[in-house]
């Protein structure tokens, strides 16, 4: 059900920036997701449909897209992007992420955790068609 909530979160400031620019319909939602972000991306997908039909915009175009995760070594230095596991359980549990150069588990994160809006089309609500 987390994907629910973040779903509404996105789908209310989506609406409200509609709104504010005088619109109506949302035609699309470009959503990126961090690798490290425990988001279930059918669930999001699922939940963000069914908030689109159910307010008025049922022909909602959605994209959804992972960015990578990076972080910095407190052992050796190094700004990587570590390797994460790919079974489908991984999207439960957070990853122990190491260093990919020495292995180390001293390492920062610098990316990975986000989740934004990139863009939404919306109509405008008048006879000139759509807005971004």
């Amino acid at each position: 059900m987390h994907e629910y909530s973040v779903a509404s979160e996105i789908w209310d400031a989506v609406k409200a920036a509609a709104r504010k620019h005088g619109g109506g319909a949302v035609r699309s939602i470009k959503v990126e997701i961090g690798a490290l972000n425990l988001i279930e991306e059918e669930q999001l997908s699922f939940w963000l449909k069914a908030l689109a039909d159910q307010n008025g915009s049922p022909d909602l175009h959605l994209k959804i897209s992972r960015t990578p995760a990076r972080i910095k070594c407190g052992h050796c230095g190094a700004e990587t992007q570590p390797a994460l596991p790919a079974d489908e359980l991984s999207h439960f549990v957070p990853p122990v992420v190491t260093c990919p150069r020495c292995g180390s588990r001293d390492v920062r994160v610098l990316g990975g955790r986000e989740l934004r809006v990139v863009s939404a089309e919306i109509d405008r609500g008048d006879e000139h068609g759509a807005a971004e």
